[in-house]
Parts: C-alpha cells; sequence; structure tokens
C-alpha cells in the first residue's frame, strides 16, 4: 500500500541576522490511506514546521530539504503554482486559531466556495449548494445565516467547524490539522475530535493531527511520532505506545496526563526543565538534560532503533525508538 505522505529525511532551517538554526533535523514518517496518525510533543519542538514544510508555507527564511512526498509527487521544491493545484485541493490544512486563518472581510460562504472555483469545475449555483452541504455535514444550524456572517461574528467552535468544512471542500486525501481544538473548551473539543473521526469514516481521508494532548492521541491515533527538539524520538501503534511507552520522554508525557480513577492524594508528574533552544547544537540525545535515567553513553548521537517487541505480534514489530537505554528501562519498569 503506497502512503498517502511519506517524508524522509525531512530538515527545516530558518536563517536571520542571528545566522541558521535547524529547527526540525532528518525525520523521517508515513501516512498511509485512512490512517490518523498524531504528531504529539511539547510547544517548540518542531510539530507545526513540520506541517508548514510540508504544505510549502515555511515563509521567508525557512528552507526545507530531504524529501516529501504526496501521492508519489515530491513537494519540496515545486514550483508555486504547482503547490497551488494541490492545496486546498487534495492536500488541506486546518490552522490551530481560526479566527487569524479566515478572512476578515470576506462573508463564511464564499471563503468555502473560493478552493471550489479554484479547483473544480462547478458552476456558481453548485458551489453555493456544496458549501451549505458541507456545513450541514460539519454540525452547523441555519446554513443560509451562517453562509452570510463574518469569521468574527461566529463564536470558536463555530470557527473551527468552518475551517473544517473548507478543508473537505474538494474531497482531501490528506487532512493536516494543527491543534485544532487548542481555543476551545472540553466539550466543543471532543465533539471536534468526534465529527473529524466521522468524516475519516465517510471520506476515507488520512489524517496528520498535531497536538500536545495525550488525552486526544489516545482517542484519534492509529498510529502516534513522538517529537522532541526537531527529532522524531519514538514511533508506535497507539496501543503500543500506550500499553509499553519507550522513551523516557515518552514515559514523562504519560505520567503527567491526568487518568481516572486515581484518588486525590496522587500528585501528577512533571518533567523538569524546558525543551532546548539551540538544540540543532546537540551532539547527544536531546532529552538527555531532562532525563532521570541519563548516563555516559546519552552524550553520544542517538539513532533510531527497532524496539524489542518480542512476542507482542508481528503487527507490533514496526516500533522504533530514539534512545540507547530503551530496552533497559522498560524491562526495569515491568
Amino acid at each position: 500500500m503506497e502512503p498517502v505522505l511519506a517524508v524522509k529525511d525531512l530538515q527545516v532551517a530558518f536563517s536571520d541576522d542571528k545566522g541558521r538554526s535547524i529547527s526540525v533535523d532528518r525525520i523521517s514518517f508515513q501516512v498511509n490511506p485512512g490512517e490518523v496518525v498524531c504528531l504529539v510533543g511539547e510547544s517548540g519542538c518542531g510539530k507545526s514546521v513540520t506541517s508548514l514544510a510540508v504544505m510549502g508555507l515555511l515563509g521567508r527564511g525557512g528552507s526545507a530539504s530531504g524529501s516529501a512526498r504526496f501521492l508519489g509527487k515530491e513537494l519540496l521544491g515545486l514550483p508555486e503554482k504547482e503547490l497551488d493545484q494541490i492545496r486546498g485541493n487534495s492536500l488541506t490544512m486546518i490552522f490551530q486559531d481560526p479566527l487569524s486563518a479566515l478572512n476578515p472581510v470576506f462573508p463564511i460562504g464564499r471563503q468555502i466556495m473560493e478552493s471550489m472555483e479554484a479547483h473544480t469545475s462547478l458552476s456558481r449555483r453548485e458551489r453555493e449548494e456544496r458549501a451549505a452541504e458541507l456545513l450541514k455535514k460539519v454540525g452547523l444550524g441555519d446554513i443560509s445565516s451562517i453562509m452570510e456572517k463574518y469569521p468574527h461574528q461566529l463564536s470558536g467552535g463555530q470557527r473551527q467547524r468552518v475551517m473544517i468544512a473548507m478543508a473537505l471542500a474538494c474531497g482531501p486525501k490528506l487532512l493536516i490539522a494543527d491543534e485544532p481544538t487548542t481555543a476551545l473548551d472540553v466539550t466543543i473539543q471532543a465533539q471536534i475530535m468526534e465529527l473529524l473521526l466521522k468524516l475519516r469514516e465517510e471520506t476515507g481521508m488520512a489524517i496528520l493531527l498535531i497536538t500536545h494532548d495525550m488525552g486526544v492521541v489516545a482517542q484519534m491515533a492509529d498510529r502516534v511520532l513522538v517529537m522532541y527538539a526537531g527529532q522524531i524520538i519514538e514511533q508506535a501503534p497507539v496501543f503500543d505506545l500506550f500499553d509499553r511507552p519507550a522513551h523516557p520522554y515518552t514515559r514523562a508525557l504519560m505520567a503527567a496526563m491526568p487518568t481516572v480513577g486515581r484518588g486525590r492524594e496522587h500528585v501528577l508528574s512533571s518533567i523538569r526543565g524546558t525543551v532546548p533552544e539551540r538544540y540543532d547544537q546537540m551532539t547527544g540525545c536531546r532529552f538527555g538534560p531532562r532525563c532521570p535515567y541519563r548516563t555516559e553513553r546519552c552524550g553520544e548521537p542517538q539513532i533510531d532503533r527497532e524496539f524489542d517487541t518480542a512476542g507482542r505480534g508481528p503487527e507490533e514489530q514496526n516500533r522504533l525508538v530514539r534512545c540507547c537505554r530503551a530496552e533497559e528501562i522498560t524491562a526495569d519498569a515491568g
């Protein structure tokens, strides 16, 4: 099965008056048809930059190297005109803040129809009908009123649903969702996540979901990519990851997650320190300065290792972890 998106040795760098810094350091992963892959990690790890590189939206000062193939077509270095034929069509993205992503001076209906006008041969009437159908599909009522309103006249949950409708306008093969529920309350967040899963079932599109919330990962993911300081430090099927986290950073994220059933006396763990700012200059494990399992070996360059899942089934053999002590640590933890 050919992946919808295949990223290999992707490196993203930014240059300014202070010099050049690497934000994403030679990461590789893929997203298969109909699959939900969650890219998870703390703020500042390079998650959003990864998605912007794939979309060709790095902006001034940003550059990407390596490979990002979408449906077999290389995206990196593709001329802007050719990228525009793909973006908003078969490859779409939902941004973190819908209020800033939506155009404040155009009504909602016009903004949804814009991509259809660029990528389809539908008539204006057909585009209007399609836009209304999409707004209904994402759970909005009073469609005619919504079509005429401007972004500032909608609630946060309504704006996020509008963004999803826009992303689905041309029937994408891959939807990239960059923390789409960050500014929403818990109830609306759950509704949006359930909506994305329902739409995935109905359309068959793949989803690359970027988040820092392990609860969202548990609800949404088929596979998980754990990112730290510009590197993917663990890749695993979601149930395997939660059952047996291999990297110390992943274990720390799990320990910091609230869990139903624990008493009031339970104190959540925290990860000491912060993500280093210039992590591209580090030679050893980038989590090393914060890691309770650090040894001298951790000061050496780390590579992706196949994690030992002996006896756990062939479907769980595709685990990778960037830690020289992973098997030792998980064995000690039971």
